[in-house]
């Protein structure tokens, strides 16, 4: 019996966009900033941090980080519009992947491959540009074809490592809409005015043309806390960064966070760690 097998016809829609290596001196930094595609980055040797929202995390050798389209991130690109591959990507703003559990699925020897695809193309003088710290890599069709190829198969990696973990997740982010994403940050970006003075947050939402019950909810869509707790932490964090490594008075830092006076400071201080600004300070070695 004759049997014939059809695979369906596929257009993939995906764009790589920004693929490359890199090697960075310490203390290099990239800005925060946010843009509308998917970002995947590996760590393959050192040590990164990235600010991602009101998060910190630290990548090690062989870790993997996937960071959402529109989320805000700061550094101590691959992109689609299908809509099924979209909401499963976008279900958490971002998505770390230590070496250990990297190392179990197929994503080194994706990376592996990418490799050397890029040393093939690095030893032909015809196929790589010198261009002062960079070097820009000029791929044949055929090289495009395998490394379009690799990505997506990276990204189904991925994608089945999220799926895994989806329905037990209890804090997954809804997907939000570009323009939200833009709102938040814009939201964001004005705190940060806040955290060093008298503000108000409902002023600041007028300036962005918004109600504060609006700006509430859009901020807490996409960053997962009000803006007046994200202000909050942000002074407290600034506040013992301040106490553990100047010696700057509890009067000098209330007043450098904008506290109308020191006990509303250590009022504060103290519902947020348990322990008085004084209490916090370390104490000089005898």
């Amino acid at each position: 019996m004759d049997t014939d097998v059809i695979f369906p016809n596929m257009t993939s829609t995906l764009q790589v966009t920004g693929c490359h290596f890199g090697r960075k001196s310490p203390g290099w930094v990239y800005p925060k900033h946010h843009h509308h595609l998917y970002e995947v980055l590996y760590c393959q040797c050192g040590e990164g941090r990235l600010q991602i929202g009101a998060d910190e995390i630290l990548l090690g050798p062989g870790d993997w980080l996937f960071i959402r389209a529109g989320a805000r991130h700061q550094m101590e690109n691959a992109h689609t519009h299908d809509s099924e591959m979209r909401r499963t990507l976008s279900q958490r703003e971002y998505r770390l992947i230590p070496h250990s559990k990297a190392a179990t699925t197929e994503l080194p020897a994706y990376v592996a491959k990418i490799e050397r695809e890029m040393q093939y193309s690095l030893s032909s003088t015809s196929l790589s540009v010198p261009n002062g710290p960079e070097t820009r890599i000029t791929l044949t069709s055929v090289q495009k074809m395998a490394l379009q190829a690799y990505i997506l198969l990276i990204i189904q990696e991925l994608i089945l490592l999220q799926s895994g973990e989806v329905e037990a997740s209890p804090d997954v982010i809804p997907e939000a809409t570009m323009h939200k994403a833009d709102t938040a940050h814009r939201i964001e970006e004005q705190l940060q005015n806040i955290i060093s003075s008298e503000g108000s947050i409902t002023q600041m939402a007028e300036e962005l043309n918004l109600s504060r019950s609006q700006c509430t909810k859009i901020f807490k869509e996409i960053y997962g806390i009000s803006p007046r707790q994200y202000v909050t932490e942000k002074k407290l964090n600034h506040a013992k960064q301040l106490l553990v490594s100047t010696n700057k008075t509890i009067e000098d830092i209330a007043d450098e966070l904008g506290y109308h006076s020191v006990s509303h400071f250590s009022r504060q201080f103290r519902r947020g760690t348990g322990l008085s600004p004084n209490q916090f300070r370390p104490r000089p070695m005898t």
